[in-house]
């Protein structure tokens, strides 16, 4: 019988523990945690744009094209790129801003 005892106050002890612990855990190691997966949700979506690359390589004539219709026509066809790549970098930055807060606020949420 002691060691049923013994085993029931572990469990129970390890349950109560993991249920006072929630909290603590949701806003310190679990919030680190969060964070870190949308900042590499954030910089997966730079790399998938390849935003740096098309501002580095503004100024470079596509397909070698060095006159003057084609180094403008590469010109703005690189910004009209930029602006909409950095469009949805913007709203993706945002939607993972909120999908963040939204983790945040989730226990405060619940009744």
């Amino acid at each position: 019988m002691p060691v049923a005892r013994s085993a029931g106050k572990a469990v129970f002890g390890d349950i109560l523990g993991e249920i006072l612990n929630a909290p603590v855990f949701w806003y310190t190691r679990g919030a680190a945690d969060a964070f870190l997966y949308c900042w590499r949700l954030i910089v997966r979506r730079w790399k998938t744009l390849a935003l740096g690359i098309w501002i580095v390589n503004i100024f470079v004539p596509m397909y070698a094209q060095r006159d003057i219709a084609g180094t403008l026509i590469s010109f703005f066809m690189r910004v009209i790129q930029i602006i909409v790549r950095g469009a949805v970098m913007i709203v993706w930055t945002i939607l993972v801003a909120v999908m963040f807060v939204a983790y945040l606020l989730l226990p405060v949420s619940q009744p």
